[in-house]
């Protein structure tokens, strides 16, 4: 009962066989039969099959009888063929193979040295029938025939065979067309084609194949052409069999794999001397570098290559994910055997990349690397260089079996500035360097990494947020399942420090669990334009971080100081340009650049910092500028987050106070709350009298650009109140100096911006324009101005010295002429005549 899995591939079950020999052994006569049932032939059922043999072995006439029936995958098999002698000639009159719908009929005659002549017809719609009854898995269709000749004692065989495709595993053939002559079997003398429409195999695909033989005299040669990679791929020699020695003598090879070009350097020999491959100095060109082997190849392996310049990129047609960039150089040597080779190796790699190190910012470094492959092991001696100081060295082996498990250590200097570009993507710099010292166990694909990461000295810069962390310094422990940070502390350039510790899991699909503890000490912010605050507190930063980690703890603003802005330009306001039907790539780096809200936020967030911050500031909170100086105080809970956070509570007036042109008022309530973008909004409160009027007046709005608004009992208008709190009188009774004090007090609420009381007072004036400006030195102007009549404009300037104070005049004569005149209060003058026109 042998196990007919050890006999044929991919197959399982059970046969038996039974055998009857009897008779003269000069008549010998043989019957024999084997069944089986419930075998798996490559994943298909084999039922029923029965096998009989007769055959009598007599001088000069055996005599055969071939049968076998049952039924694979359900498709019944039938299979008969006979030998018959007679005269001294044997023939196989019939015979005919039918597995399902596949048919294979024929006749062969035997010469006395029993070679056939006769033909063959096949049609084979189900290719995978016949491969599952060799242990093996296929499908497709062929047809065709084939015409076997024996003359002279030279057999020749004629092949005519076609299909639609044929697929075994990953190799695809589409459209194969087969047209064979072979003039002599034994010495290989092939004429004829093999076309097919592609050949593919994974992300190797040749297209329009087309192999061609042709015998030339003792010789057959043969030309490949066809496109492989978008480019051409062609081959030109020839090959000759004699006294068991085959060379094959290859005159010509072409290809442009990944837009690589590869050729043959100069003709070259391939001899096969029984199973012994021989090479001699096969020099492949790819693009400027070489590769040249030289050996024999046969039981015993001894083959030698010499690699020049090679371009890595080579490596992308057969993994293209790899994005393999730089060259290669050096040499591999390989001997052993074919089933247990041992290969030595000694290459350098130069601006050595891959795709995946590249998109984190990555540039290309120097690799040289040496080792054997020895019983399915890699050892590895490697030295990793590049720009500013990197330098690791270290190996180990790895097991190519199995679970490839490695065991390696790797130590060295690797510089930040290997980061630079991803840093700058996202707003940071970063310098300085780490010093590694990690090994590598566990499985290639679930390695497991330990040892230890220092650094020292090193400066990280937020552009964006205005930060500057100096003597940046680290020590963390890899143990290979978390990274464990015992001292992580930075100097705030603006003063203060921050300390951290904790862990960070880094075990494969953990999604990079932090449990962190982070500890301020002074650390004082410094935004730039409005905001400045000493920090002090414990906080904590837990989750995963490839998630939405949570930033929590307690917060103490010990000092704080909102500065209002005291002027805005009067002469510029925001444009609000809509790019209307714009492309989704445009869309896109739109929302980059406002960093949109809607890109990243809700339960579907990922590596996005959420907060659970309490934010206490018990007093020495102020808002300066403008006039104002108040100290608040107060608790603000935050939460949400870093996209959008969530901001409750506020911080109430302590005390406050608010100065215009000498008047001061003091600030009865107020409080500053925040908006989503953390920017203080103020809801500031003083209050004045002014003989029988109580004059109420608020600031409000976001503290970069808040809004002053004046109100009264008995009710006024604003340009009234105004009037009454600074000069305790009506507006209709301020001489014009006053006006002009009145404006510059509008200027510095309103932060040199527009304000409906402007309005009033050119109207009390009497004016066709009033405006409050800058000069180029920042100094206030007030800019008055009328028309006289139709084509006369008077404008009179009144700024803080007698050079800025002055009147002008603009004459319109007509037909584009102009004249204008000036007069400053410092006694010069000027004046000119212009000529206008549009178009």
């Amino acid at each position: 009962m042998p196990d007919l899995g050890k006999l044929l591939a991919d197959a399982t079950g059970n046969a038996a066989f039974s055998a009857d020999i009897s008779g003269p052994l000069d008549e010998l006569g043989v019957k024999a039969q084997m069944t089986s049932s419930g075998a798996t032939l490559a994943g298909r059922t084999l039922t029923d099959l029965a096998i009989n043999a007769d055959a009598t072995a007599k001088p000069g006439s055996p005599q055969a009888k071939l049968t076998a029936t049952g039924a694979l995958g359900g498709q019944a098999i039938d299979i008969r063929a006979d030998v018959v002698s007679e005269n001294g000639r044997t023939s196989i009159p019939t015979l005919e193979a039918k597995v399902g719908d596949n048919r294979l009929t024929g006749a062969l005659d035997l010469t006395p040295d029993f070679k056939p002549n006769g033909s063959v017809d096949f049609n084979v719609p189900d290719l995978g029938l016949l491969a599952a009854i060799a242990g093996q898995r296929a499908s497709g269709d062929l047809a065709g025939s084939a015409t076997i000749r024996t003359a002279n004692g030279v057999t020749s065989v004629s092949l005519k065979a076609s299909g639609s495709g044929i697929k075994r595993d990953a190799l695809t053939i589409a459209k194969p067309v087969a047209d064979i002559s072979i003039a002599d079997v034994a010495a290989l003398a092939i004429r004829g084609s093999v076309r097919a429409e592609s050949i593919a195999q994974g992300q190797n695909r040749v297209s329009g194949l087309n192999l061609a033989f042709e015998q030339q005299g003792n010789r057959t040669g043969f030309s490949i052409d066809g496109k492989y990679d978008d480019g051409s791929l062609a081959a030109k020699g020839d090959l000759s069999s004699s006294g068991g020695r085959t060379e094959v003598r290859l005159a010509s090879f072409s290809a442009t794999p990944k837009q690589i070009p590869l050729k043959l350097a100069k003709p070259t020999v391939v001899a096969i001397d029984d199973t012994i491959v021989r090479l001699k100095d096969l020099v492949i060109q790819a693009s400027r570098g070489t590769i040249t082997v030289t050996g024999t190849a046969g039981e015993k392996l001894d083959l030698s290559a010499r690699l020049n310049a090679m371009p890595a990129a080579l490596i992308n047609s057969f993994a293209p994910t790899v994005g393999a960039e730089g060259t290669v150089a050096g040499t591999v040597d390989i001997d052993g055997t074919p089933a247990a080779p041992v290969v030595a190796y000694d290459l350098r790699w130069s601006g050595a990349s891959v795709a995946q190190v590249r998109s984190a910012g990555v540039g290309a470094v120097d690799i040289t690397a040496k080792g054997r492959l020895i019983d399915n092991r890699v050892t590895l001696d490697a030295v990793l260089s590049g720009a500013s100081g990197l330098s690791i060295r270290g190996g180990g082996t790895v097991e190519l079996g199995g679970n490839m498990p490695l065991s390696m250590k790797f130590s060295g200097n690797v510089p930040f500035a290997l980061l630079a570009n991803l840093m700058a993507e996202n707003g940071f710099t970063l310098t300085g360097s780490a010093t590694v010292d990690l090994s590598l166990s566990g499985s290639a694909k679930a390695p497991q990494i330990s040892g230890t990461i220092r650094t020292a000295g090193g400066r990280l810069v937020d552009v964006r947020r205005n930060l500057a962390f100096n003597n940046l310094a680290a020590n963390v422990t890899l143990d290979g399942r978390q990274a464990t940070i015992s001292r992580l502390s930075t100097n705030l350039a603006t003063g203060g420090s921050i300390e951290a510790s904790g862990t960070i899991g880094i075990a494969a699909d953990s999604g990079f669990p932090a449990d962190l503890r982070i500890r301020l000490n002074n650390a004082s912010y410094v935004d730039g334009t409005l905001f400045t605050a000493n920090l002090a507190g414990d906080l904590t930063l837990k989750g995963p971080l490839v998630a939405t980690p949570v930033l929590g703890g307690r917060l103490t603003v010990r000092r704080a100081a909102i500065t209002v802005p005291e002027k805005l330009p009067t002469s510029l306001s925001e444009i609000d340009i809509q790019h209307r039907n714009a492309p989704a790539r445009v869309r896109q780096m739109a929302r980059d650049v406002r960093r949109d809200p809607s890109a990243g936020v809700g339960a579907q967030a990922r590596g996005i910092i959420a907060f659970d911050l309490a934010v206490s500031s018990p007093g020495q909170f102020f808002v300066r500028g403008r006039g104002i100086d108040a100290e608040l105080g107060g608790d603000l809970t935050i939460r949400g987050t870093a996209v959008q956070p969530i901001v409750s509570g506020g911080f109430d007036m302590r005390r406050g106070r608010l100065e215009i042109l000498a008047k001061r008022l003091t600030f009865t309530n107020g409080r500053i709350s925040f908006g989503g973008d953390l920017i203080p909004i103020l809801d500031l409160d003083a209050t004045s009298t002014a003989g029988s009027t109580t004059i109420t007046v608020n600031v409000a709005g976001p503290a970069n650009n808040p809004q002053v608004t004046f109100s009264s009992s008995p009710a006024l208008p604003q340009d009234e109140i105004l009037a009454r709190l600074i000069f305790n009188r009506s507006l209709s009774n301020l001489s014009a100096f006053q006006i002009a004090q009145l404006a510059s007090a509008v200027s510095q609420l309103a932060g040199g911006g527009s304000t409906s009381v402007l309005d009033g007072l050119r109207n009390k004036l009497g004016v066709d324009d009033l405006d409050i400006t800058t000069d180029e030195s920042g100094g206030a102007q007030v800019r008055a101005g009328k028309y006289l009549n139709d084509r006369t404009y008077l404008e009179l300037q009144q700024g803080e010295d007698a050079g800025s104070s002055k009147a002008v005049i603009n004459l319109d004569v007509g037909r584009g002429v102009k004249l204008k005149g000036e007069a400053a209060g410092d006694g010069s003058a000027a004046g000119g005549i212009f000529f206008e026109r549009e178009y």
